[in-house]
């Protein structure tokens, strides 16, 4: 009974660590389209560029595996900063098409002018 104990334990330890490597893989697949939705777009009319980012990031995320929705990505662009928020989660544990055990996930970043001479 003692062996099936320890091996329930191992298998829920190396789920928790599969888990939280899909997590932070998601977390840098985001990442790295919003820096190069931000990078492409950044040349925009300032009054266009917060929407056609927003839209660049809903179309690349599902091509790198991570799945958003409108209500998960904020972009928002002030006199001289972009502001991008997304907020997601990854279902950890699902049953039935159902998640019972989520991890959330939150990528927040200013992104500034580069400062040319």
């Amino acid at each position: 009974m003692k062996i099936v104990f320890w091996l329930f334990v191992a298998v829920g330890f190396v789920y928790a660590f599969y888990s939280g490597a899909i997590a932070t893989y998601q977390y840098m697949q985001v990442k790295d389209v919003v820096e190069e939705s931000v990078q492409e777009r950044w040349k925009v009319d300032k009054f266009d560029r917060a929407a056609r980012v927003k839209q660049d990031i809903l179309r690349k995320a599902p091509e790198s595996g991570v799945t958003l929705d409108a209500q998960s990505v904020h972009v928002t662009d002030d006199e001289r900063n972009l502001h991008v928020l997304i907020r997601w989660s990854y279902p950890a544990v699902v049953y039935r098409h159902q998640a019972y055990i989520s991890i959330p996930i939150s990528y927040d970043k200013v992104f500034e002018p580069a400062s040319g001479r």
